[in-house]
């Protein structure tokens, strides 16, 4: 067989003597063992600009190298070909979003340990280039179970991302249980009981009509928002993301 027969590039894809090449990552770990040869490696690829990764991409770069360093040797691997060729095609429309940036480093970082790596889903790159900056923020109140930390001027913004992450499929709405915090507001925290003496007795009784009162008006406008019943919450697909591209668990 001559050198030309050795390998050829056809519809079906990449043959090696004769062979359909299924994984390319074997080679690639040869050439890429550390996170500048990483990233080199799939810039060679999608051909990104060396200069924008320098210059326009700093947070990403200096975040991946960061944490590239913190990941033990014995689990450091190259990022699967499709995610990481995915990863900085995304990046490169995040020049002046240094936070999504941030986002998509922690992706590559996770795509580059073996622990993680298994987590990492295609699509996630997609999900990070369709994020803007506030939608980021929404997300981590998530995690923090914190929904109240978002400045004035963003206030109405954020029923604008909550419907971007229902549509991107990182949360959901579920139906839940009122809790005892809850259920204290509704119904009150007093607590009857028969008194003791004759002269009490018109103030238990004043106190308690006016709560069974309160009682119904509650019931009512409740029944009219059911929708309160229900709470926002990620889904495993969301969980999984924030496992990868923030680097925290639910």
């Amino acid at each position: 067989m001559s050198n030309n027969d050795e390998i050829s590039i056809g519809s079906e894809g990449i043959r090696l003597k004769g062979e359909i090449v299924e994984d390319l990552r074997k080679p690639m770990r040869r050439a890429a063992s550390t996170a500048d040869s990483i990233l080199r490696l799939f810039d060679n690829v999608i051909g990104l600009p060396v200069d924008a990764i320098s210059s326009f991409l700093e947070p990403f770069r200096e975040q991946y190298k960061e944490g590239y360093k913190k990941i033990p040797h014995n689990r450091r691997i190259e990022p699967s070909f499709r995610i990481g060729c995915s990863i900085l095609k995304n990046v490169a429309y995040s020049a002046e979003e240094p936070e999504i940036q941030r986002l998509f480093a922690q992706l590559l970082i996770s795509s580059s340990d073996s622990d993680l790596a298994d987590k990492v889903h295609p699509g996630y790159a997609s999900v990070i280039n369709e994020l803007t900056t506030l939608d980021a923020k929404v997300l981590k109140g998530f995690i923090s179970k914190n929904e109240n930390t978002y400045a004035i001027d963003e206030a109405a913004y954020v029923q604008r991302s909550l419907s971007n992450l229902l549509r991107l499929g990182l949360l959901t709405w579920k139906q839940r249980d009122h809790n005892q915090k809850e259920l204290e507001r509704f119904v009150g925290k007093r607590h009857y009981s028969a008194p003791k003496r004759i002269e009490d007795t018109n103030r238990v009784v004043v106190d308690l009509i006016n709560d069974v009162q309160k009682l119904k008006n509650n019931i009512i406008q409740d029944n009219v928002a059911f929708n309160k019943r229900q709470e926002l919450s990620l889904t495993s697909f969301g969980q999984d993301f924030l496992s990868v591209a923030l680097n925290s668990t639910v």
